[in-house]
């Protein structure tokens, strides 16, 4: 007699194909809702609170530039937009003061500065 066991044709039984194939359609379903979760996450991102923009006039400075008169105008729907306290107008103000250039006739912000400090207000 021999040791040696003969091996038949090695099949993988039905149950062990269930286990791997539920498994598979849990992990397809996990990834779909991650992608869905970053997806809507990203267009939140997106869609977000309104920054400070550019005024199509403003044709002298570069288009970084805001005219102080320009971004006071907006100050309003930028606090009603973010859902600030009416107090934060006071705050906004002194960043518009403090990140004026002096110009030729107007004083002009930098568009870039004033919304990453707005960003920093938060």
């Amino acid at each position: 007699m021999s040791t040696t066991r003969k091996i038949k044709g090695s099949r993988v039984p039905p149950r062990v194909w269930a286990v791997y194939l539920t498994v598979l359609g849990l992990l397809l379903v996990f990834f779909a809702l991650i992608a869905h979760f970053a997806r809507t996450r990203l267009a939140q991102k997106l869609t977000g609170p309104q920054y400070f923009q550019v005024c199509s006039q403003n044709d002298q400075m570069p288009a970084l530039h805001i005219s102080a008169t320009d971004a006071r105008v907006q100050l309003d729907r930028i606090i009603k937009e973010r859902k600030l306290a009416p107090a934060a107008a006071v705050e906004i103000n002194h960043l518009i003061d403090q990140l004026a250039a002096p110009a030729s006739a107007n004083d002009h912000v930098n568009s870039l500065q004033l919304n990453l400090a707005l960003d920093k207000l938060r």
